[in-house]
């Protein structure tokens, strides 16, 4: 039996994109029951968890929208449209400019003050727009099925 590069392909969308997931759940969980740092202390130790937790969060979510933007593979994974994949290479680019954006707000504040705020808002709206990319595509993928079994 011969294996082209497409099954082998499509056989990876789902668990790369539940890897991802699970790492998103992970981290989630571990932020929210994650307790604050004792009095008297800098918090540094605390901080330096957040960053790690961030950077896994990212990398869960770069997994997830990567896994969801892979083609399926012949009799299974998820056939997703045209304008839905394009909603995952979305999400799966805003991580980039976000941390461009982020880089862009600090050189942009040390060089004009008062603006590193506007570049603020306008990297934490690219990076709230990723997630809902990924939940209208999903979405759009879930209501397509309901359609067409109902």
């Amino acid at each position: 039996m011969r294996w082209s590069l497409r099954a082998v392909l499509g056989s990876l969308q789902l668990p790369v994109a539940g890897v991802g997931a699970a790492l998103l759940a992970f981290v989630w969980r571990t932020a929210v029951t994650m307790p604050p740092p004792p009095p008297g202390s800098d918090g540094f130790v605390h901080g330096l968890a957040g960053f790690f937790l961030l950077v896994f969060g990212l990398v869960g979510f770069v997994l997830l929208a990567g896994g969801l933007l892979i083609p399926p593979g012949p009799g299974y994974g998820v056939e997703f449209t045209r304008n839905q994949r394009w909603l995952f290479a979305y999400a799966l680019v805003s991580p980039a400019l976000a941390v461009g954006g982020f880089l862009a707000t600090v050189v942009a504040s040390s060089a004009l003050g008062g603006l590193g705020g506007l570049a603020g808002s306008a990297v934490s709206l690219v990076v709230l727009k990723a997630p809902l990319a990924v939940l209208v595509g999903v979405g759009w993928k879930g209501a397509q099925v309901a359609a067409a079994r109902f």
